[in-house]
């Protein structure tokens, strides 16, 4: 009885490894820069153990991978030269340098950027200045290509389907955002588009593309992508699937992708029209900053979007004469489901702040006295309401002010000040503050 149960246990895994083995790699990629990654391949395996050889990305982690099969794997290890670090692999090799004076060989012992160190056959320690080539002779000591070595146990020969996952380095992507204001500012269209970079050295056909919005813990230090592709023409498929995953949020782009090392791909994956805004203007005097135009919408279902957003650049255009005009652009964070989506778009022309420190008296040994006035011209067609923010620090307590006052946080409050067309608003408080 038991030994039918293993054999059912069996033929359900070679069933499901076949099928893994039909289809294409899945990348799923963190924004962090890193990628885990799931492909099947063939193990061509003699009876005992056999030698094998996989072809994986140059920037794996290799004590992330992990391979599996019906064989029994005894050890792997990752073989591979970079070949910025050629030279330093071929210390204690014979090599062979070539110089406008002739040629030299030898054994290499050392070298920079302009000098190469070796010993001769005779003993004699050379040091060869601008060397014009080098040969590293026999070139197979070399593991030019990234593999996986494996050394698998098995008790038939045959060909063998296996899979391995891993995680790579220098696979990335970058969410961003087209909105579009409509013609009376009071909606936007907005999609959402996914930037796939791949630098990691190994080209991935059919691929089915997953990304993960959150921010996951790494024990290594990060590593930035310093190379940057054109993009590539972009797929228009749109419509991913979302879902959570574990604290995450997990994507996965329609169809499958081919993303070849190098590639730089844009990849739609949401869209939503006639979403509402609400404009809104702030002066925070205290920062140097003009008067902030700030646009917000809703995350949710009623306005067409209701799914989480991943982080990135919102860029916001508007329309004139029939021709899109760029507004400004915004980062924004992981943003859940039914939240507000808050974009500072950039600072009006037309509508100036002036922030003024009228006194500053000391009341006591660690007690201050400050007034400031804050004067707010509109110089539009339209009357406008501002917001505007200030930061009192330390242990503070308004004294008088000319206008109602919210407290937003222990150092900030907002008044809010009606504008009038072709006019202006001023607020006056003063404020104590005990060190």
């Amino acid at each position: 009885m038991r030994k039918a149960k293993v054999g059912i246990v069996f033929a359900a895994f070679l069933m499901l490894i076949s099928l893994i083995v039909l289809s294409g790699p899945v990348l799923t990629i963190y924004s962090q820069g890193i990628a885990c990654v799931q492909d099947s391949f063939t193990l061509s395996l003699a009876g005992g153990v056999s030698d094998v050889e996989v072809p994986v990305p140059a920037s794996i982690i290799p004590e992330s991978a992990l391979v599996s099969s019906v064989a029994t794997v005894l050890s792997q290890s990752f073989a591979y030269t970079n070949t910025a670090d050629l030279l330093s692999a071929a210390v204690g090799r014979k090599v062979e340098v070539m110089t406008s004076n002739g040629i030299y060989r030898g054994t290499l012992l050392a070298y920079n950027a302009d000098t190469i160190t070796m010993i001769d056959s005779s003993g004699t320690i050379r040091t060869i200045a601008n060397p014009q080539q080098v040969s590293l002779g026999d070139q197979g000591v070399f593991a030019l290509d990234p593999m996986l070595k494996l050394k698998v146990r098995s008790s038939a020969a045959g060909d063998v389907p296996a899979t391995i996952s891993y995680l790579t380095r220098d696979l990335s992507w970058d969410g961003s955002y087209i909105c579009i204001l409509d013609e009376d500012r009071s909606t936007i269209s907005l999609n959402g588009q996914i930037t796939l970079r791949n630098q990691c050295g190994y080209d991935f056909t059919g691929a089915t593309v997953r990304f993960v919005a959150g921010d996951v813990n790494q024990v290594a230090p990060k590593y930035y992508d310093t190379m940057r592709a054109a993009p590539a023409p972009m797929a228009m498929e749109t419509g991913a699937s979302e879902q959570s995953a574990f604290e995450y949020h997990l994507y996965t782009l329609p169809g499958t992708i081919d993303l070849a090392s190098g590639d730089s791909l844009v990849v739609p994956y949401t869209e939503g029209s006639d979403i509402s805004v609400n404009k809104t203007y702030l002066y925070d005097g205290a920062n140097g900053s003009g008067v902030q135009v700030k646009i917000s919408f809703e995350n949710s279902e009623d306005e067409g979007l209701g799914i989480p957003l991943p982080a990135g650049t919102v860029r916001l255009f508007g329309k004139a004469d029939g021709a899109l005009l760029f507004l400004g652009e915004d980062a924004i964070g992981h943003t859940a489901k039914d939240e507000t989506v808050n974009l500072t778009v950039g600072s009006a022309f037309d509508i100036v702040g002036e922030r003024t420190q009228l006194s500053r008296v000391k009341i006591a040994t660690s007690t201050y006295r400050e007034t400031y006035s804050i004067i707010l011209r509109n110089h539009k067609d339209e009357d406008v309401s501002i917001t505007v923010r200030e930061h009192p620090n330390g242990t503070w307590n308004i004294v008088s002010s000319s206008q109602a006052y919210e407290k937003i946080d222990s150092n900030t409050i907002d008044f809010t000040l009606s504008v009038p067309a072709g006019g202006k608003s001023e607020v006056e408080y003063t404020v104590e503050y005990y060190y």
